[in-house]
C-alpha cells in the first residue's frame, strides 16, 4: 500500500450505507409483502410477476423528487399508497380489494420479520464504531425506516438514518446524499458510501464526491467499480 493510499484511509470520518440488499435481505424474498397481500385477496402470484409489476411502476421513479409528498407522514403515506395500489392493480387484484391489500403491503414492508440481517453486518458495524467512525444509512425507503432499523436491533450503530421518504429525493439524486452528509457533519471527501446498486448507490455517491464501495455478494459486478464481497470488506478501506 502506498503512502497516498494510507493517507486516504486515515481521512475517512464517516461510513454511510444503503439499507436493502446491503444491510438486510428480504425474506423469503423482496416480493413477499405483495405476495401475501395478493394471497389474502384470493390471488396467487409468483415472485417474478410481482417483481415485474414493481419495476413497471418504480422504474421511472428512481431518482425522482417528491418534496411535496414528503411534507409530513400522512402526505407521504398517501403518495406511496397510490404507488403500491398501482402495483397491485397491475397484478390484477380486484378493485374492491386494492385498499385493504395496499395497507397490508405497507404494513409488511415495515415489519422486522420481513427482513434478515446479513451475518457479517453487526460485527462490521461494531468494529467501525470502535474505530471512531460516524455511521449512517441513506436509503430509498419508506417513512418508517428509522423505526424498522430500531426493530431490527441496528439503531445503536447509527448516528443518523436518512430515508428518501422524509428527504423528498431518491438516490441517485445528489440532494439525498448531501442531506446525509449534513446530518452527520462530515464532508463528502471524508465519507465512504456502501451500497449494492451501481447506479443509485455507487455512481450517485461518486457524483457528490464520496468514495463509493459496491457490495457485490455474488461476485458478478463491473470490474471498473471498487467492489467488496460483503460488508466486512469495508474494513480494509478504514484506518485502524
Amino acid at each position: 500500500m502506498s503512502a497516498t493510499q494510507r493517507d486516504n484511509r486515515a481521512r475517512v470520518g464517516a461510513v454511510l450505507f444503503d439499507f436493502a440488499d446491503t444491510l438486510v435481505k428480504g425474506v423469503p424474498n423482496w416480493e413477499y409483502p405483495q405476495i401475501v397481500a395478493c394471497r389474502e385477496a384470493g390471488r396467487v402470484v409468483p415472485a417474478s410477476d410481482v417483481n415485474a409489476a414493481i419495476w413497471k411502476v418504480w422504474g421511472p421513479l428512481e431518482g425522482c423528487a417528491h418534496v411535496d409528498a414528503s411534507v409530513d407522514e400522512a402526505t407521504y403515506r398517501h403518495w406511496i399508497g397510490t404507488i403500491e395500489r398501482q402495483i397491485l392493480a397491475n397484478l390484477d387484484l380486484p378493485e374492491d380489494e386494492l385498499d385493504r391489500a395496499t395497507a397490508r403491503v405497507i404494513e409488511l414492508q415495515l415489519a422486522p420479520a420481513s427482513y434478515r440481517i446479513y451475518p457479517e453486518v453487526q460485527a462490521t458495524l461494531a468494529t467501525l464504531r470502535a474505530r471512531g467512525l460516524r455511521l449512517g444509512v441513506i436509503s430509498n425507503f419508506s417513512w418508517g425506516l428509522p423505526d424498522l432499523v430500531a426493530g431490527l436491533g441496528l439503531a445503536s450503530f447509527f448516528d443518523r438514518v436518512i430515508t428518501s421518504a422524509r428527504v423528498g429525493y431518491r438516490k441517485p439524486r445528489a440532494e439525498i446524499f448531501h442531506a446525509g452528509l449534513a446530518q452527520l457533519g462530515v464532508s463528502a471527501e471524508e465519507a465512504i458510501f456502501v451500497g449494492d446498486d451501481p447506479e443509485c448507490d455507487y455512481r450517485g455517491a461518486l457524483s457528490v464526491g464520496m468514495r463509493p464501495l459496491l457490495v457485490d455478494r455474488r461476485g458478478r459486478g463491473d470490474d471498473s467499480l471498487t467492489r467488496i464481497l460483503d460488508l466486512s470488506g469495508v474494513l480494509s478501506y478504514i484506518s485502524k
